[in-house]
């Protein structure tokens, strides 16, 4: 159980820092750049935000958890 929870934040914070990456390669090169992935990652988080926003109270209160979720600081494991 140990492994695969491990095994799983690595999978979530691979997919954070390629998001991350995406997004600043499309602000400083332009949509051209991520095509090659076929998304555009600005407008994907547009309409994520839109959609919280459209929910009122209970958005933004989901958007706190997701934030929170993601931005916990979990001890480090020297295994």
């Amino acid at each position: 159980m140990d492994f695969l929870t491990k095994s799983l934040r690595s999978l979530l914070e691979f997919g954070i820092l390629t998001i991350a990456l995406l997004t600043v390669l499309q602000v400083i090169f332009g949509s051209g750049i991520v095509s090659f992935f076929g998304i555009d990652v600005i407008s994907n988080i547009g309409q994520i935000a839109s959609a919280f926003g459209k929910e009122g109270l209970i958005g933004i209160i989901a958007a706190l958890l997701a934030a929170w979720l993601i931005m916990r600081q979990r001890p480090f494991d020297d295994d």
